[in-house]
């Protein structure tokens, strides 16, 4: 996966990690902010239209939106470095407002099984990640898929505040 391609999936994964329990909270939104300042993750990409773009569809499709993504993630030819980003982001916007909800974790869940980075690998970077490793959850490590029956269990509830997001006073490069 090219760059810019990368850069538009990682911001999706910002974006759907945001609105994955149906609040966008201030605190995911200054995180979301300090990542565009203080990494390259988005640098010279303009996400503004993207923005736009993502709240229509959210607005329009809802869960679709995050069905979309995991799909595109399991079709993305990504390096453990990529998988790794993608994680990191989810985890910053889901951590953002210091509390973990239901949606949040199921939302982390599925994510991580459309990557085919390794548990072993995943451990080393974050450490045992609570959302991730716990007991009441198992993923499939050879087929890094989880089952059906686990993904009905998240459901995109209706997305409010959805107009907090504004690139004026985020100012994504």
């Amino acid at each position: 996966m090219n760059r810019i391609e990368f850069k538009h999936l990682l911001f999706n994964v910002a974006f759907c990690a945001m609105t994955c329990d149906g609040e966008i909270d201030d605190r995911e939104i200054e995180e979301l902010k300090l990542i565009d300042t203080n990494t390259t993750y988005f640098k010279d990409t303009d996400l503004s239209e993207e923005l736009s773009v993502m709240i229509s569809a959210i607005r329009k499709s809802g869960q679709q939106v995050i069905n979309d993504l995991f799909i595109e993630l399991m079709e993305a030819h990504l390096t453990t470095v990529q998988e790794l980003l993608i994680l990191e982001v989810a985890l910053r916007i889901i951590n953002a407002d210091e509390k973990i909800e239901e949606n949040e974790k199921w939302f982390f869940r599925i994510l991580r099984s459309k990557l085919r980075v390794h548990n072993e690998i995943i451990i080393d970077r974050f450490g045992q990640i609570g959302i991730l490793f716990s007991k009441d959850f198992k993923t499939n490590i050879s087929q890094y898929d989880i089952s059906d029956e686990t993904t009905t269990k998240f459901k995109l509830p209706k997305v409010v505040n959805l107009e907090k997001i504004n690139f004026d006073e985020i100012k994504l490069r």
